[in-house]
């Protein structure tokens, strides 16, 4: 008999509801119940959910020996992973600070130090960290001196920093090692015209993160991240993510400044998808929120183009000419519209070369069309 996907997440949430929880013990037997004992099935789910850290110690002694062992395997996986990483992160830095560049470290190494305390429990892929983006030339510089590599090619100089928010570097080894770089928090043009970054580094709080003194979002700026994070670049989904959000309400439930995230979430546009996942935190994860905070979130209105802006974003499937003109229409004047337009439309002929392996420059001409072609047709 196979198991509903549904009976699966929900064994999955109380799995790791536990860890914040204890007396929810009972629940989890309950949900293992209806597993119809489809264990290949949980174990699949838990892989790729990348929560297997999590519910070594919650779920270890429930499910069947097989299980119990991949538990415990890719707990220790996970710590000798992370431990790279933050090794490598220390590394990266010392040599920023030396440059010198302010960095604040976003998401899974902040999160391993500041909530989690113990390096195996929460599974990282690379290290994120924020920059000033006046900061971005030297940190680029910074991290090719240690051996990095940037893993996006411009479309004209300087068209990353102006309309992006972050660029991925990779360190090739015998385990590939990736820092993306952030100058702002969410990748559409509206969030970064709007979001002024000032607050987010004001409102920092130092912590050793790999060893090394670092910087980390305040709760609420962390908060603010983390559910914006998951509504807009996640559209909802990934149980880890989900357990980030309910882990920092948890650790930080008598310290957030409920006021400040409402005033921020408010000016910066993020009522919808900060409200959106603080609810489901409360119904789903029983976190600790207000429930003035949650009414405010849910009652205060939404500008209409925050209510556009979400709805494009949370989209099931967006094509590239889509997403060019959602970012189009979230640009305050016309000349970033242009310059936006004209650097994805008509790339330099640089670019062009190195993204369709285009082997003698004479036929650069006849990729344009094809490039524009593409575009319009592709419907993912």
């Amino acid at each position: 008999m196979t198991v509903a996907p549904a009976e699966i997440e929900r064994f999955l949430c109380e799995g790791l509801r536990l860890r914040l929880d204890p007396t929810r013990v009972d629940a989890v037997h309950a949900a293992a119940r209806g597993l119809a004992d489809d264990w290949e099935a949980v174990g699949a789910a838990i892989e790729a959910e990348r929560i297997g850290p999590l519910l070594h110690r919650t779920t270890g002694t429930i499910v069947p020996p097989p299980l119990a062992e991949q538990l415990r395997l890719s707990y220790h996986a996970t710590a000798l992973r992370n431990l790279l990483l933050l090794r490598e992160l220390g590394t990266c830095l010392r040599a920023l600070t030396a440059a010198p560049v302010p960095v604040i470290v976003l998401k899974g190494a902040a999160l391993i130090e500041t909530v989690y305390g113990n390096l195996a429990l929460r599974p990282m892929g690379d290290v994120d960290l924020l920059v000033h983006r006046r900061d971005l030339t030297a940190a680029r510089r910074t991290l090719d001196g240690l051996g990095y590599e940037a893993r996006r090619i411009e479309t004209h100089p300087g068209a990353l920093s102006e309309y992006e928010n972050e660029v991925a570097f990779c360190k090739p080894g015998r385990f590939d090692t990736w820092v993306d770089v952030h100058w702002g928090l969410f990748d559409s043009p509206y969030y970064q015209d709007r979001i002024a970054m000032d607050w987010f580094w004001e409102s920092a709080r130092p912590a050793a993160v790999g060893d090394e003194p670092a910087l980390v979002l305040g709760p609420e700026a962390l908060l603010i991240h983390l559910c914006g994070h998951l509504a807009l670049h996640h559209m909802h989904t990934g149980l880890l993510w989900w357990h980030d959000v309910a882990a920092v309400l948890a650790a930080y439930v008598d310290e957030i400044d409920w006021p400040a995230l409402l005033a921020r979430t408010q000016e910066y546009g993020l009522l919808l998808p900060v409200g959106a996942v603080l609810s489901r935190a409360a119904d789903e994860w029983g976190a600790a929120i207000p429930a003035d905070v949650l009414h405010a979130l849910c009652s205060l209105p939404a500008r209409p183009a925050e209510q556009r802006i979400f709805t494009e974003l949370t989209a099931a499937q967006r094509s590239p000419r889509q997403r060019l003109w959602s970012d189009l229409a979230s640009m305050s004047d016309w000349r970033q519209r242009l310059r936006f337009a004209r650097t994805n439309l008509f790339p330099s002929a640089a670019y062009m070369r190195r993204r369709y392996a285009i082997a003698h420059p004479l036929l650069i001409p006849f990729y344009y069309p094809y490039r524009w072609l593409r575009g319009a047709l592709d419907r993912r």
